[in-house]
């Protein structure tokens, strides 16, 4: 597959399986032309005191921009590398030291208390019981109101996990995407982020790591992104050696079915085209 890149991975740093080398050395072997590892941002204080974060600390970020920094001159010729950040719309940490910038919301808020979206299937009814009365689409709702703003708050170059409140509802087993207030706050959410950075990653882990059938975004939200003039970035998210490239072919033949006919790579020119 021609110009394969990645830009979101993640290591020992945070919550990932393997080194930044190992991850490294893994791309080289599938290919890459570009690779980059995005580790998790720490946040403030406040959401850091009520949830368990696997995520960089500010006495480890200058140990990820050194190692990183060494891996870019040793691997020199044989790939290029870039040292991201995925920044939550929660962060307080600064992103001037990385190369690229991906914006992700992780977390919803209500009445002051801080949930995982992406908890398990158990974890995140209990969040809907117990905070939004049942109802999941109150808990869409309120996801989507915060990654609309995503955007702006991150200053992101790349848009993470688009649907993230989709991890675990395979097949609608917990809610219908197809339904209005769902698709509504989803649309509104993509509209707004739009004005600020138009590049979303479709990106495969939760088809790797939980079996999904289907990649973030949904499907129906890329032809709704393609008609707003959004670009793409393939991504597999991925947090272990065996996933760097997972299901990048089906994906960009996917998107030449959706009627896209290019796709970000970032390369030591900046992103670039590559057409599908």
């Amino acid at each position: 597959m021609r110009g394969l890149c990645n830009l979101h991975a993640h290591t020992t740093y945070a919550d990932g399986a393997n080194t930044c080398e190992e991850m490294v050395l893994a791309a080289i072997a599938a290919g890459f032309e570009s690779f980059g590892i995005s580790e998790h941002s720490h946040v403030s204080p406040d959401v850091e005191s009520e949830v368990d974060l696997a995520n960089l600390t500010p006495e480890s970020v200058p140990r990820f921009l050194d190692e990183m920094r060494g891996l870019k001159e040793k691997y020199v010729g044989k790939i290029a590398l870039f040292t991201g950040v995925e920044q939550d719309a929660l962060a307080d940490m600064a992103t001037d030291p990385f190369d690229y910038v991906i914006g992700s919301t992780h977390f919803v808020n209500k009445d002051g208390e801080y949930r995982f979206v992406d908890d398990g299937p158990d974890g995140q009814r209990e969040t809907v019981d117990r905070l939004f009365g049942g109802d999941y689409y109150a808990f869409a709702q309120s996801y989507f109101a915060a990654e609309s703003q995503v955007a702006r708050l991150t200053g992101c170059d790349i848009i993470g996990h688009f649907d993230l409140v989709n991890k675990n509802n395979e097949g609608g087993r917990q809610f219908d995407t197809d339904n209005r207030r769902y698709r509504d706050a989803a649309m509104a959410a993509m509209e707004e982020i739009l004005r600020t950075c138009r590049l979303f990653e479709v990106n495969t882990g939760a088809m790797y790591r939980v079996g999904r059938t289907e990649p973030y975004p949904q499907l129906w939200l890329w032809r709704e992104l393609l008609a707003r003039g959004g670009e793409v970035i393939l991504s597999s998210d991925s947090h272990a050696v065996e996933s760097v490239a997972y299901k990048f072919p089906e994906m960009a033949q996917l998107l030449r079915d959706a009627g896209f006919r290019y796709r970000k790579i970032l390369t030591d020119r900046g992103f670039e085209d590559v057409r599908i």
